[in-house]
C-alpha cells in the first residue's frame, strides 16, 4: 500500500479527496491532509509519504516551492498539482520539477484522479520491484566480496606458506594501495557483543551490517583494509611507510576514532581496537594477527570501555591460580543466598566481579565456572532442563564483557531465589522447607533429627514421619545425599585431603565417610573423576 498526502488550504478540496476517492481500490492509503506546506513538511518528518498532490497558490510557501524542499529532502515522492490557473508558466515549472500530472480544479473530477492514481501504481509498483532487484543485486554482490575477503583471512592464517606477490596482489583486489612497504595489523573487538546480538537478532546480521557499514565508511581509504573474522571480531590491516616526519600510528588512531564513532552513531554498536606492531614480513605479520586474537577477547573482556590499544602496552596481569579451586566456597555461598531467599544478590554477585577482575582470569575459565554453579543450581532445585541449559551456554559463549555477565549473573540468580520462592509457596508443609533450609546451612556438622525437630519445636518422630511423606526420602537419606554431592565438589579441587573432606562435613570417621561415598559413586574419593 502506497502512502499518499493531500496539500491544500481549501478545506473542501480536503474533504472531496477523502471522501469522494476510492484510495486503497487503486493501492493508495491517504495518510495525511494538511492545509498549508509547513504542515506538510513537519507530517513528511515523521513519515515520507509516496506520493503528494498540492495546491499551488497558498499562503508562506507556495506548492511548487513545497516539491522544491521535499526533493531536497528525499527523491522518493511522485506529485500532482492542483492549480486554478491555466497559465503556462506554471504547467512549465511543473515540468521542470518532474510533477507527474497538473489538474485545474474547475475540472476536478473523482474519475480523473484516479485514472491517474490507476497509471501511478502500476509504475511504482514496477519501479519498487526493479529497486528491489537492484538492492538483492547489490547485497549479493556485497556478500560475495566480502565472503572472498574472509576466506582470504581464513587462508592467510592457515597456509603455512605465502607467496609475497600474489599476497599483495590479492590485497590490490580488495581495494588496498600498492607501494607501501609495511604494514600495521589490528583486531576489531565488539564491545558488549551479546546486545549487539539482540539489537540484530543474529549473529549473521550483526555481521553482514558491520561489513557493509566498514566498506562503505573505507571506500576512500585506500590504505586501510577490513576482514570479517567471526561476527565478535575483525581484522584490519594498515598499509604505511616508514617515516620519521609522520607517525603512521598518528594516522591509524585517527581512522579508529572516526571508525568507532561512526558505528556508534549508526548503528549503535561499539568496539575497541587492539593495534599490533609495524612490520614488512608477511609471516610476521601472520603470527601478530594469531596473537592478537588470542589478546584481544581476554583484554577487552575487563576494559572499562571501548577503547583504542596498542599490543605492547598490554600487562600480563592474568591470574595464575585455577579459579574452579573457590567453586566450593561460592557454590556455598550461593546454596545459602537461594535458601534463605530474603537476601539481595547483588552483594554476593559484586563480590564475585570484584574478585575476578582483581586477578583478571581469563574468561575461557570464568564462563564454565559459572555455568557450572548454574547447573547445579538447576539440579537443586529439580529444575534441570536440557533446552534451557543449551541456551543458557550458547548466551554465555556470547558474552564480551564484564558488565554483561554481570547482568547475566543478576538474571540467573533472582530466577533460581524466585523458582525456591514458588516452590515453598507450594509446598504442603512449610516446616519441611525450614528444616531443609536448616540442613542446608549446617551440612559442615553433623545434625541429628531430634535437633531439627527441637528447632522446629516439632515432636521427634512425628517430624521423622512428616520428613519421609513430604520428600521422599528419610532424614538420613536426604542428609547422607546432599553431604556426598557436597564431597564431588571438594574432591574435584586438587588442594582438598579424603580426611581434610571427611572433617569439612562433619565425619570424625575418615573409613566411615569413605564408605558412604563408595556406595554413592561406586568408587572411592581418591578414584573419583
Amino acid at each position: 500500500m502506497f502512502k499518499a498526502m493531500v496539500v491544500d488550504d481549501d478545506v473542501a478540496v480536503l474533504q472531496f479527496f477523502q471522501a469522494m476517492i476510492p484510495w486503497k481500490d487503486y493501492g493508495f492509503q491517504l495518510t495525511v491532509a494538511c492545509t498549508n506546506a509547513q504542515e506538510a513538511l513537519l507530517a513528511c518528518e515523521q513519515s515520507m509519504p509516496d506520493l503528494v498532490i498540492t495546491d499551488i497558490g497558498m499562503p508562506g510557501m507556495s506548492g511548487l516551492d513545497l516539491i522544491r524542499e521535499m526533493k531536497r529532502q528525499s527523491g522518493h515522492p511522485r506529485f500532482l498539482i492542483l492549480s486554478c490557473h491555466d497559465e503556462f508558466k506554471y504547467a512549465q515549472q511543473a515540468v521542470q520539477l518532474g510533477v507527474q500530472d497538473y489538474f485545474l480544479k474547475e475540472t476536478l473530477d473523482a474519475s480523473i484522479i484516479t485514472d491517474v492514481l490507476e497509471r501511478l501504481k502500476g509504475q511504482m509498483e514496477n519501479e519498487a520491484a526493479l529497486r528491489h532487484q537492484v538492492e538483492k543485486m547489490h547485497v549479493q554482490a556485497s556478500r560475495s566480496k566480502l565472503g572472498r575477503k574472509s576466506n582470504w583471512l581464513f587462508d592467510f592464517m592457515n597456509t603455512p606458506m605465502v607467496d609475497p606477490a600474489s599476497w599483495k596482489s590479492q590485497l590490490a583486489e580488495f581495494g588496498m594501495r600498492g607501494g607501501m612497504d609495511y604494514y600495521i595489523p589490528a583486531v576489531c573487538s565488539v564491545y558488549r557483543y551479546q546486545e549487539g546480538l539482540i539489537r540484530y537478532s543474529n549473529e549473521q546480521t550483526l555481521k553482514f551490517i558491520m561489513d557493509n557499514a566498514l566498506e562503505e565508511l573505507l571506500h576512500d581509504e585506500p590504505n586501510l583494509i577490513h576482514f570479517s573474522y567471526t561476527a565478535k571480531e575483525l581484522c584490519f590491516l594498515f598499509a604505511c611507510r616508514k617515516d620519521l616526519k609522520h607517525n603512521p600510528y598518528d594516522q591509524l588512531e585517527n581512522l579508529f576514532l572516526r571508525i568507532q564513532h561512526s558505528l556508534s552513531k549508526t548503528l549503535k554498536i561499539h568496539v575497541s581496537m587492539l593495534v599490533g606492531e609495524m612490520d614488512n614480513d608477511i609471516l610476521g605479520l601472520k603470527k601478530q594477527f594469531a596473537v592478537l586474537l588470542q589478546l584481544a577477547p581476554s583484554h577487552f573482556f575487563y576494559s572499562a570501555r571501548p577503547e583504542i590499544v596498542k599490543s605492547n602496552q598490554l600487562q600480563s596481569v592474568q591470574s595464575g591460580e585455577e579459579l574452579l579451586s573457590y567453586y566450593s566456597e561460592y557454590a556455598d555461598r550461593i546454596n545459602r543466598l537461594i535458601w534463605e531467599g530474603s537476601q539481595s544478590v547483588e552483594p554476593t554477585i559484586d563480590d564475585f566481579i570484584h574478585f575476578i577482575e582483581e586477578r583478571r582470569f581469563h574468561p575461557v575459565k570464568v564462563k564454565p565456572f559459572l555455568l557450572k554453579l548454574l547447573l547445579d543450581i538447576q539440579v537443586k532445585l529439580t529444575l534441570n532442563h536440557p533446552y534451557n541449559n543449551e541456551k543458557q551456554q550458547h548466551v554465555l559463549d556470547n558474552i564480551s564483557h564484564m558488565s554483561e555477565l554481570k547482568e547475566w549473573m543478576s538474571h540467573s540468580l533472582e530466577e533460581a531465589v524466585s523458582v525456591m520462592e514458588q516452590i515453598s509457596k507450594k509446598r504442603k508443609k512449610t516446616e519441611i522447607i525450614d528444616a531443609q533450609s536448616y540442613i542446608q546451612l549446617h551440612l559442615h556438622r553433623k545434625i541429628a533429627l531430634e535437633e531439627v525437630a527441637d528447632h522446629l519445636y516439632l515432636n521427634a518422630s512425628y517430624f521423622s514421619r512428616l520428613f519421609k511423606k513430604e520428600t521422599g526420602e528419610t532424614f538420613v537419606e536426604y542428609i547422607t545425599r546432599l553431604k556426598m554431592e557436597k564431597a564431588k565438589e571438594l574432591v574435584d579441587d586438587p588442594r582438598n585431603t579424603v580426611e581434610g573432606i571427611a572433617l569439612a562435613l562433619g565425619y570424625d570417621n575418615k573409613s566411615y565417610f569413605v564408605k558412604l561415598f563408595k556406595k554413592h559413586y561406586g568408587v572411592p574419593p581418591s578414584m573419583f573423576v
